[in-house]
């Protein structure tokens, strides 16, 4: 039968209209004219849930993947297409070689052989796997986890480990917490993935939610603050580590990993939160900032860490989100901000 990519794709581009659309009031620049403006705010009180179901929609949608991509995804197929009885290298690249592949296991689906994985194509290579199975399917699940900040060994093997990352990522990802990657993970799985860092960085940089520190506790370096490595990355660039570091005037790129759990501590969990350090700053001389996989934050939802933010509830959201070091109040050096890290490239 006929791949229906087109019929998805239009709904994909729809629904990112809409969430564009929707969500557009709601950013606000402050200022002194903001206080005259209540009145003309309370039409928007639905948008949230229009905004949510848009999201949904577009959440739904299976990614299109074709020749000359490359990454965690193509690797994901890959893995999928030796567990469908298609063998081949596993090397994360769409060459020939995936190509000639996937066009042979579209031809024994009776789907339009056209070598372009879309929503049917996908539909035919993903199983439902949990705790017990093994094989190239998990390695490919395996692989999206890592992908997505999850520290989990790619060997196959669906056991307590790996479960335990399946059910942190559906916690972070909004989805119901058990352990099993069906239909529903697999797309969460493989779409968090498209995000890039570029596109992670901007979307905190504009983000009402998320406060970038402009200072440094330690010495004034305008280049190295947390907000101009968002800046830098949301530019393309790396982002600078202070003169005054263990790793002086470095260019480190940030982890996606790492920006899209800040992302959804306030996505997901509906926190507000002040970042005080990213690669900047003085910290300890194999600290993982200087890699670009941890981040400190100062405030939550209004109130300073150590008085009176619910910084153990933020905590344990980073460790749901994927990181794999976290400390706070009552760890040696962290009575006044939390200390979230993933694991290092």
């Amino acid at each position: 039968m006929p791949d229906r990519r087109t019929a998805r794709s239009f709904r994909w581009t729809t629904a990112l209209a809409a969430v564009a659309a929707l969500a557009a009031p709601a950013v606000v620049v402050a200022g002194p004219a903001q206080a005259a403006a209540p009145a003309a705010a309370a039409p928007a009180a639905a948008a949230p849930a229009a905004v949510e179901a848009a999201a949904q929609q577009a959440a739904n949608v299976w990614p299109v993947l074709r020749a000359g991509q490359k990454g965690a995804n193509v690797s994901a197929l890959q893995h999928l297409l030796n567990f469908r009885g298609q063998t081949l290298t596993v090397d994360g690249d769409f060459g020939p070689t995936t190509t000639a592949k996937v066009k042979a296991f579209q031809q024994s689906q009776a789907l339009t052989d056209d070598g372009v994985v879309g929503a049917d194509t996908w539909s035919a290579l993903v199983t439902t796997v949990q705790s017990g199975s093994s094989g190239s399917a998990v390695r490919a699940a395996q692989t999206l986890l890592a992908a997505r900040g999850q520290a989990v060994s790619v060997d196959g093997i669906f056991g307590a480990d790996t479960a335990a990352k399946v059910r942190a990522f559906q916690q972070g990802a909004g989805q119901a917490v058990t352990g099993v990657v069906d239909t529903t993970t697999w797309l969460a799985l493989l779409q968090e993935t498209a995000l890039d860092r570029v596109t992670l960085a901007r979307q905190i940089r504009d983000s009402a939610a998320i406060t970038l520190a402009t200072a440094h506790v330690g010495g004034v370096h305008a280049a190295s603050t947390a907000r101009q490595n968002i800046v830098d990355t949301a530019n393309g660039l790396g982002a600078a580590t202070s003169p005054w570091s263990d790793v002086p005037n470095q260019r480190v790129f940030l982890s996606t990993a790492m920006l899209n759990g800040l992302l959804r501590l306030t996505t997901t969990y509906g926190y507000t939160v002040s970042v005080s350090e990213l690669v900047g700053g003085d910290h300890s001389a194999n600290s993982r900032h200087y890699v670009g996989v941890a981040l400190d934050i100062n405030v939550i939802n209004g109130s300073h860490v150590g008085s009176g933010a619910p910084h153990a509830a933020a905590m344990a959201a980073c460790r749901a989100l994927g990181a794999t070091e976290v400390l706070g109040p009552g760890d040696a050096g962290h009575s006044t901000h939390i200390h979230c890290a993933w694991p290092r490239p």
